[in-house]
C-alpha cells in the first residue's frame, strides 16, 4: 500500500510539469478570480450563453443532450463549490423547457431518436436534488420512450427511428446511463433490476458487434441489416473508430457503473468491460501530447488532428473510474492525468474578455441517413445524405470550432476530478 501510495503521489507531480496555462480568470467580481478549471469554464458558457435553454450555439430553445451533459457538468461544479447563479442557471432550463404537466418542450417520442432521451440524465439529477413534480413528470415520459425503442433482434436500441437496425456507439451513451439514474430514482428494486439487467446486455453486446480486432477499439456503428451504403456487407461495421463515438462509449460505461446499487450481482461485468476498454483506448494515446485523435485508429494518418472532446472524455472517465476503484492498476490514473495536462496544455485559451475557451472541437460526425425498406417503415419523410459515409475523408471534413459542449462538459467533469485532488488553477500553475 506505501509502495502503491507513493506512486499516485508521483504521478500527480509529474502531472503537473511542464504545462503552459491561461494566465487569468474571469472574475466573479472585479476583484477575484476564479481558482478551478471547472468554475472558469462553466462561468464562461453562462457569459457566451446567457440563457441556459440556448447553450451549444442555439437559434432557440434547446431540449438537447449537449445542453444536458453541459448543464449537468454545471451543476456537479455547484455542488462542488457553491454559486447560486449556476444553480440558478441550471434551474431556469427546467423551468423552460418543462411544463407544469410535465410536457417537454420541442421533444418528440415517435421519433424514438436516443439523442432527445440524454438530457433525462440531467432532470433525474436535478429532481433528485430539488425535487419538482412536474420534473418526475418528464422523467415518466422519456421513460415510456425507453420502454417502447425499437431494438435490433439481439435486443440493443436502434440509435433512431430514421436509424433503423443501427447501434451507435453514441446511443448507448444517450440512453443507458440515463434509463438507469431514472429506474434506480423512481423505481422499486424489483422493477429496477430488470433494467439493470438489460444495460448490462445491451452494453456487452454493443462491445462485441462494433469490436476491431486490428486495433483493440470499437468502430462508430454498426448495422444488423447490412443495407446501409457505409456498412460492410459482411459485418455491418462502419469503417472506422471515430474518437468521440469512443469516447461516448468509454462514459457511457463510467455513468452505468455510477447508476448501478453497489450491490448489484453484475457490476463485475461493467468493470471488467471498462478495464478492457481503458487498456485499449491507452494504446492510442498520442505519447507525445497526452490525448487522441479525430480518427482514433489513424493517428499518423495526414491530415488527422488532435481533438479535444473525446479527450476531455477519455480523461474524465479514466480519472474518475481510478478515484472510485473501480481500476486499481496506477497506469490508468497516469493516464487520465497526462491527458488532462495535455488539454491543457494544446486546447485552452483564454480571451480578451477573460473568459476561457476549449479549442479544437469537432463540431459534429455521424453516418447516413440511408435509405432501405426498414428505414422507410419507421420514418417514411427520411432524407438520406451519402456525404456522411463513416470514411477517413468525411470525419475530417466536418467542421472544427471551439467550446462545443460535447467537450465542455466533459473537460469540467475531468477538471472537478483533478480538483478533488487538491490541483487547481494556482497548484497547477506553481509546478509548471
Amino acid at each position: 500500500m506505501k509502495k502503491f501510495n507513493a506512486i499516485l503521489v508521483g504521478i500527480v507531480l509529474m502531472a503537473t510539469v511542464g504545462t503552459t496555462l491561461a494566465s487569468e480568470a474571469p472574475a466573479k467580481n472585479q476583484n477575484e478570480r476564479p481558482k478551478h478549471y471547472s468554475e472558469w469554464l462553466a462561468r464562461s458558457e453562462m457569459k457566451r450563453f446567457p440563457t441556459s435553454c440556448m447553450l451549444d450555439f442555439s437559434k432557440r430553445p434547446n431540449w438537447g443532450y449537449v445542453v444536458g451533459i453541459e448543464l449537468e457538468s454545471m451543476l456537479d461544479t455547484y455542488l462542488r463549490y457553491g454559486g447560486d447563479d449556476i444553480l440558478a442557471y441550471c434551474k431556469q432550463y427546467t423551468d423552460t423547457m418543462i411544463a407544469t404537466d410535465g410536457k417537454i418542450r420541442g421533444y418528440r417520442l415517435l421519433d424514438y431518436n436516443l439523442d432527445n432521451t440524454r438530457t433525462v440524465h440531467f432532470v433525474t439529477r436535478m429532481y433528485r436534488e430539488f425535487p419538482e413534480p412536474k420534473n418526475l413528470r418528464a422523467i415518466n415520459t422519456i421513460m415510456k420512450q425507453f420502454n417502447d425503442q425499437p431494438r435490433t433482434n439481439e435486443g440493443v436500441y436502434w440509435h433512431k427511428a430514421i436509424y433503423a437496425y443501427q447501434v451507435w456507439l453514441d446511443g448507448i451513451f444517450m440512453g443507458l446511463p440515463g434509463r438507469l439514474l431514472a429506474a434506480s430514482t423512481i423505481y422499486s428494486p424489483d422493477l429496477a433490476v430488470p433494467i439493470y439487467d438489460d444495460a448490462v446486455e445491451q452494453v456487452k453486446a454493443t462491445y462485441d458487434r462494433t469490436y476491431d480486432p486490428n486495433t483493440g477499439l470499437n468502430r462508430h456503428a454498426w448495422d444488423e441489416s447490412r443495407e446501409m451504403f457505409w456498412s460492410d456487407n459482411v459485418t455491418g461495421l462502419s469503417q472506422h473508430c471515430w474518437g468521440r463515438a469512443q469516447g461516448w462509449y468509454t462514459m457511457a460505461l463510467v455513468e452505468i457503473l455510477d447508476a448501478l446499487p453497489e450491490d448489484y450481482a453484475r457490476r463485475g461485468e461493467v468493470i471488467d468491460l471498462l478495464t478492457r476498454t481503458f487498456d485499449n483506448v491507452i494504446k492510442w494515446q498520442d505519447p507525445a501530447t497526452g490525448v487522441w485523435y479525430q480518427v482514433m485508429d489513424s493517428p499518423g494518418r495526414e491530415g488527422n488532428y488532435l481533438e479535444s472532446t473525446c479527450s476531455s472524455m477519455f480523461a474524465y472517465a479514466l480519472l474518475k473510474a481510478a478515484r472510485k476503484g473501480w481500476v486499481k492498476d496506477p497506469k490508468y490514473l497516469d493516464a487520465g492525468m497526462k491527458a488532462y495536462k495535455g488539454i491543457v496544455k494544446n486546447f485552452l485559451r483564454e480571451e480578451p474578455d477573460g473568459t476561457l475557451s476549449l479549442t479544437n472541437c469537432c463540431s459534429v460526425a455521424g453516418l447516413g441517413p440511408g435509405i432501405s425498406d426498414a428505414v422507410l417503415k419507421a420514418a417514411p419523410n427520411v432524407k438520406e445524405n451519402k456525404r456522411r459515409d463513416g470514411s477517413y475523408a468525411y470525419y475530417l471534413s466536418e467542421p472544427i470550432r471551439d467550446n462545443d459542449g460535447k467537450g465542455v462538459g466533459p473537460f469540467i467533469w475531468a477538471s472537478l476530478e483533478m480538483e478533488g485532488m487538491g490541483l487547481d488553477i494556482a497548484g497547477l500553475k506553481s509546478n509548471m
